[in-house]
C-alpha cells in the first residue's frame, strides 16, 4: 500500500448496505430495521424512501419491505455470466438480424419479467429499454409468455396483490389473460398490441429448461407501422422457433 493511503468510508452508504443486506435475508419493517441495525429512525426512513423510489426495495401488503427488482441493475455482470444469457445471446442476435426489430430476453423476478439481455435490430429506431428493467406480467409479451403455464389460481393470486385493482377490473383482466394464455398454448407465441405503450407492438415466446418449466422468454419489439397484423403469424413463428432453439440448448426435449 502506498504511503499516506488510508481507508475511507461514507456512513450513509454503509447504512444503506446494512439495510439491503438485512432485506436480502428476510422481509422486515422499518421498525425492525431500526431496532436490529441500531440505526436512527430518521436516517432509516430517508434511506428506505430513496431505495423504494429507485425500485431497490418494495413494500409488501403487510407493511414490511423486501428487495425490489431494481437490484438486478447491480447484477448485470452476474446475468452476463449466466448460462441462459450466454446460450441465448447468439439466438437473439440471429433473431435481430432476420428482422429489423429489437430482440429482448427476460427472466421472471418476483412475478415480473425483467430484461436480462437486449440486441438492437437493423432498423433506425432504438427503444429505451435497459437490462434490469421490469415489465408488466400480463400486459407485455415477455410477461404473457412467462405466465402462460400459470394456473388460474396463481394468476388470480397475483392480480389480487395489486391493491389498485377493483374486483370488476380483475374480472375484466382475467378474461383477457385467459385468452392470451390459450393463444400461447395453441400457437407458441403471444402478441402485445399497444397494451403497455401506445404505438408499440411486441411478440414473445416462452423458453423452457430441461424439466419443461418456463424459465424465461424472448420477444421482438417494433413500431406498429413496421409490424402490421398481416406479419403477426410469420414473425410470431420466427420468435417461437428462436425460443425453441434456446430451450433445446438449455436441455429441453419436449414438444410444448
Amino acid at each position: 500500500m502506498a504511503q499516506g493511503t488510508k481507508e475511507y468510508s461514507v456512513p450513509a452508504i454503509e447504512k444503506t448496505i446494512l439495510i439491503l443486506n438485512a432485506l436480502s435475508e428476510a422481509e422486515l419493517s422499518a421498525s425492525d430495521l431500526h431496532s436490529q441495525l441500531k440505526l436512527p429512525k430518521s436516517t432509516t426512513f430517508v434511506i428506505m424512501n430513496t431505495l423504494e423510489q429507485n425500485d431497490l426495495i418494495q413494500k409488501t401488503p403487510d407493511g414490511k419491505y423486501r428487495l425490489g427488482h431494481g437490484v438486478l441493475r447491480w447484477g448485470i455482470s452476474y446475468f452476463k455470466a449466466m448460462d441462459l444469457v450466454r446460450i441465448a445471446r447468439p439466438f437473439l442476435e440471429s433473431l435481430a438480424q432476420e428482422t429489423p426489430f429489437t430482440a429482448h430476453l427476460a427472466v421472471p423476478v418476483e412475478n415480473k419479467p425483467v430484461y436480462a439481455d437486449k440486441v438492437e435490430g437493423k432498423g433506425f429506431v432504438r427503444f429505451a429499454t435497459t437490462i434490469g428493467q421490469a415489465q408488466p406480467l400480463f400486459q407485455s409479451s415477455v410477461g404473457k409468455a412467462i405466465a402462460s403455464d400459470m394456473t388460474e389460481e396463481e394468476i388470480v393470486h397475483i392480480l389480487n396483490q395489486d391493491a389498485t385493482l377493483s374486483t370488476q377490473q380483475i374480472d375484466r383482466m382475467l378474461e383477457k389473460i385467459r385468452g392470451d394464455v390459450l393463444f400461447v398454448r395453441e400457437h407458441g407465441f403471444v402478441i402485445e398490441d399497444q397494451e403497455f405503450e401506445e404505438g408499440i407492438r411486441c411478440i414473445g415466446a416462452p423458453i423452457r429448461n430441461s424439466s419443461g418449466e418456463i424459465i424465461a422468454s424472448i420477444s421482438i419489439t417494433s413500431l406498429v407501422k413496421d409490424l402490421p397484423a398481416i406479419k403477426f403469424l410469420t414473425i410470431g413463428n420466427l420468435v417461437k422457433e428462436t425460443a425453441g432453439q434456446v430451450s433445446r440448448a438449455m436441455g429441453y426435449l419436449g414438444g410444448k
